[in-house]
């Protein structure tokens, strides 16, 4: 299945929806209100589906992802040269996360198969994703997919 995740010009509070292919609302992201660190929820017809934290005090980013506020997955990305990579021990087992730091595309893997890549447009004001789907739980590799990217305007924020 494919979905399409574009954020808001301003990002004071940042909720958004997340279409499906057909360009209707699909899951609701819930970004929490003044909190240190990203906490969202992803919702699907108001149901809380899952609750995502970051970490803090960490020299890399990390994040708990929590399902009736047990933690079901931790997402810690690693230190590479010149692509990004994120391990996720979940309750799907090991996931990895890989994508360049220079094209804003990632691929996210089960053992070696590719379950869901995630392709960010280059040329638009707000960060817009194209993602594509071949895993039983759209709505954890979705979050994965929000935590990418707040790990990328991390960088861009750092790097100006």
């Amino acid at each position: 299945m494919r979905y399409f995740m574009k954020s808001k010009f301003f990002k004071i509070k940042e909720d958004f929806w997340i279409k499906n292919q057909y360009e209707e609302d699909a899951y609701f992201v819930d970004n929490k209100f003044l909190t240190f660190g990203l906490q969202f929820d992803i919702q699907k017809d108001n149901r809380v589906l899952y609750s995502v934290k970051e970490k803090l005090l960490t020299f890399l980013s990390n994040y708990e992802i929590m399902e009736n506020n047990k933690v079901i997955a931790t997402v810690d990305q690693k230190l590479t040269f010149l692509k990004s990579k994120l391990n996720v021990n979940s309750k799907y087992g090991e996931l990895e996360v890989e994508g360049s730091i220079f094209d804003y595309n990632y691929k996210i893997y089960q053992g070696n198969r590719v379950i869901a890549s995630a392709n960010k447009e280059m040329f638009a004001l707000t960060d817009k994703y194209m993602v594509d789907i071949d895993f039983e739980d759209e709505a954890f590799i979705l979050a994965l997919v929000v935590i990418i990217d707040n790990i990328i305007d991390k960088k861009r924020r750092t790097a100006n």
